[in-house]
């Protein structure tokens, strides 16, 4: 009856949650229903269109574009993580930041104060590796944005 209540059946029918359910309480006919004078007041289905739609719509959101949405994912994460010289990002250079931000953050918050962020920029080494005297408008202008 509203857009909102909408938007979550269709959520509802993507995550598959009782969707085939749904499809049968649109099939219920007459008597189960209640006729009215046209089809807006009326709260009775048909078997076709609804068993059409439902079937339809789930395969093509499950199979479709489920998959695709999973593909662009790893597509984009494949350009930060590679083992290849040519990637942004390497499996070590990922590791050497794990490392360094572990010896940080020795308490495992999962987040360092701002003043500890220099010292991050500085013991970082590979493709991440900021050189403090050379960079340090990149620093500062890191250290602002932040605080």
């Amino acid at each position: 009856r509203s857009a909102k209540l909408g938007t979550i059946t269709m959520f509802r029918i993507v995550t598959g949650e009782d969707w085939y359910r749904m499809m049968h309480d649109c099939m219920i006919g007459p008597p189960y229903c209640t006729k009215g004078k046209n089809y807006w007041e009326t709260d009775c289905g048909h078997f076709g269109i609804s068993f059409a739609f439902f079937s339809s719509f789930y395969i093509i959101i499950t199979h479709i574009v489920l998959n695709l949405l999973v593909a662009i994912i790893m597509e984009n994460f494949s350009l930060f993580y590679s083992s290849e010289e040519d990637a942004l990002l390497s499996y070590t250079d990922i590791r050497n930041f794990q490392n360094t931000w572990n010896m940080v953050d020795a308490q495992q918050r999962g987040s360092i104060p701002v003043r500890r962020v220099k010292f991050v920029l500085r013991l970082l080494k590979g493709r991440l590796e900021v050189d403090p005297t050379r960079d340090q408008h990149l620093i500062k202008h890191m250290c602002h944005e932040m605080e």
